[in-house]
């Protein structure tokens, strides 16, 4: 009772003293959709409320917790209330945290104003993503559970080209009320188009649509066609939905309302009433000789070399390229005049400036051997097409002067044959007879001889022998049975690196591991071997599932980045059936 009471007094004594109300802020910048803390301490007095704050457009300040200590320093003791807030937004520019009002015995105190830099996040809107909304999403019929939209960065045509990337904006509205669990991420349905580069983190955000709120999430990805013709582009995506219970509401308190059964349900989200994207084929009319496939806007962005050259020694190229597009079949540059120069394939790396990997640049490193000597301006180039003209177009990079010593390379001459002369031969000059006969002996021919049938017997017998051997080892091999279980014990080990990459998430080991086992099919089929594949016979392939696989590990592997390609165990699928069918045609031509 007496601590009690002593307590009571110095608390009492803690309330006459002013009290003081600071604010501190964690940071003063912050990515879209992410925030900071922001701190309320009241120190020598009891507040009656919580701080409130006035209302500014699109920043969020929501209350995290309140907390009360107390300290005795020296005999004194003192009293302290701190509230934490967190505050962002969801859209990027420049704001002011206004000043905090909070009463603290009787008196009202205001607390400082802070600015906030509110950064673009990491997922925004790709290059080629205008801000405008999609008059689909407002016009969409939504259902119980939500519905699907998406926005092609297309607006000016109506078609795409194969291989060609588009930015592509998707969005999911669910309703507010409903609790949500995503199962997958968006993906096309059908095999005409394949999303790359899906943002892992998608946006949240809430909207009004017909008068309705909903909570809106939203990916962008790249978008590319497989082949020419006309295809729906329809997404579809997988999620658990919660909602409650309207007939389980007794409607007697707001917590009967809280506490009501939930009602969960497996649905899947699908675009309704889909656009027809119609897929055109490149022009072949103006294709120049070194267009490689890339499709996009591109341009130089530097290019070094040393200035001092010789003819026939090798020299080290660094050129950095950058626009929008797909930066998967862009290749290295070349000099100009290019019969001028001999260029060898080097090493290259992508680095995205979005999250769909439209835009960014395209690092490449090369050795060339100049071939003619001479000063002078020295360019290199490349050719692209651009989607937007639907034109073939090229870049050359700025001249540089460059000095090349030497002599010019020319191609070795055969060597001339001489036919060898003919030594001409002096006449043999006669021995001298001899007088003296010498050592006689007696002469029996060899086959004369008592061991000599024995042993040519012996020899034959020996011969035949290991003739016969060969041939009967020969029979024994059957080398087209041992090819055929090299070839399924080397697919097997394939597949299992794929299991394995499944498992572990790594899709570029899974995309590389199967690319292996598709080259040692085809082989099969073509009767060569495996490490004789080349992409020409690749290319010849009439599997729509197995040529979208190539070419997804073509283009994790050229541009390095190993996310977004989909579902793993969906491509597994893809892998099973394509190399199912190219062992049936094996087997239908062994026939």
């Amino acid at each position: 009772m007496l601590r009690s009471l002593i307590a009571l007094v110095m608390l009492a004594l803690c309330t006459l003293q002013a009290a003081e109300v600071s604010a501190e802020l964690s940071d003063n910048s912050v990515e879209a959709g992410q925030g900071v803390m922001l701190t309320i301490v009241v120190e020598g007095g009891s507040p009656e409320n919580n701080p409130s704050f006035p209302k500014v457009k699109n920043l969020i300040i929501n209350q995290r917790g309140k907390s009360n200590q107390m300290r005795i320093v020296n005999g004194k003791m003192s009293r302290s209330v701190s509230f934490t807030y967190v505050v962002g937004s969801m859209e990027a520019g420049e704001y002011e945290i206004p000043p905090a009002t909070v009463k603290v015995d009787g008196e009202e105190y205001r607390t400082e104003s802070f600015k906030l830099n509110v950064r673009p996040g990491a997922n925004g809107a790709p290059a080629g993503m205008g801000e405008k909304e999609d008059t689909a999403e407002t016009e969409a019929e939504a259902g119980d559970f939500g519905y699907l939209t998406f926005q092609l960065a297309t607006k000016e045509r109506d078609h795409v080209y194969p291989g060609e990337i588009a930015p592509v904006r998707i969005r999911a509205f669910f309703p507010m009320e409903t609790q949500v669990s995503l199962n997958s991420p968006p993906r096309p349905e059908g095999s005409a188009f394949t999303l790359h580069n899906l943002t892992e983190e998608p946006q949240q955000s809430t909207e009004v649509v017909n008068g309705k709120r909903y909570r809106v999430v939203t990916w962008f990805g790249g978008l590319s066609a497989t082949k020419a013709g006309k295809y729906p582009a329809s997404f579809g995506l997988e999620a658990r939905v919660g909602i409650r219970d309207q007939s389980a509401r007794r409607r007697r308190s707001m917590l009967d309302d809280f506490f009501a059964p939930m009602i969960q349900k497996d649905v899947v989200l699908s675009t309704e009433n889909p656009p027809e994207l119609d897929v055109v084929e490149l022009p072949k009319a103006g294709r120049p000789d070194d267009f490689t496939g890339a499709i996009g806007k591109f341009e130089f962005e530097s290019v070094s070399l040393p200035g001092a050259l010789e003819v026939g020694e090798p020299v080290r190229v660094q050129a950095v390229l950058k626009g929008q597009g797909n930066f998967s079949l862009l290749k290295e540059p070349h000099p100009l005049p290019a019969e001028n120069w001999k260029v060898y394939d080097g090493t290259s790396e992508f680095s995205a400036g979005d999250v769909a990997a439209f835009a960014g640049s395209k690092r490449f490193q090369f050795n060339t051997v100049p071939l003619v000597p001479g000063e002078g301006q020295l360019s290199f180039g490349f050719s692209y097409f651009n989607p937007e003209k639907g034109e073939y177009q090229s870049a050359v990079s700025d001249p540089q002067t460059v000095s090349i010593t030497g002599e010019l390379a020319k191609p070795a001459e055969a060597a001339e044959v001489k036919e060898a002369e003919k030594v001409e031969s002096e006449d043999p000059k006669l021995a001298p007879l001899r007088t003296d006969l010498g050592r006689v002996q007696s002469y029996v021919p060899i086959e004369d001889r008592g061991w000599f049938l024995p042993l040519l017997g012996g020899s034959m017998v020996l011969t035949l022998g290991i003739f016969g051997y060969g041939a009967w080892a020969r029979r024994a091999v059957d080398h087209e049975k041992l090819t055929r279980m090299a070839n399924e014990a080397a697919i097997r080990d394939a597949m299992a690196a794929a299991e394995r990459a499944i498992h572990g998430g790594d899709e570029l080991a899974f995309f590389m591991a199967a690319r292996d086992a598709i080259r040692i099919r085809v082989a099969e089929r073509t009767g060569i071997r495996p490490e004789a594949v080349t992409s020409a016979d690749l290319e010849n392939l009439d599997d729509d599932e197995l040529m979208e696989i190539l070419k997804e590990a073509d283009r994790i592997d050229y541009s390095g980045r190993s996310d977004a390609a989909g579902e793993l165990r969906e491509w597994k699928a893809r892998l099973d059936r394509g190399l199912e069918k190219l062992l049936e045609e094996g087997r239908r031509k062994a026939a």
